[in-house]
């Protein structure tokens, strides 16, 4: 795994958190229209998440694959 990969992972788990974080904060704080929005930009970015992670993995099974193929 590169650098600049784990650093972009990284990246999204910190957004993830954040965006929960603030979506927890709004929901104390009784602000309903603003932690609905927080969870639905926290839910994006684990999609986004996921959909990197899931890519990442078959182009790393793919690139195995041919180099056992030749």
């Amino acid at each position: 795994m590169k650098n600049k990969e784990l650093l972009k992972i990284v990246g999204y788990f910190v957004l993830i958190c954040l965006s929960f974080y603030i979506a927890t904060r709004s929901y104390f704080e009784d602000k309903k229209i603003q932690t609905i929005c927080w969870i639905v930009i926290g839910s994006r970015n684990v999609y986004d998440f996921v959909r990197r992670i899931k890519n990442s993995k078959k182009e790393e099974y793919e690139r195995n694959s041919d180099n056992h193929a030749e």
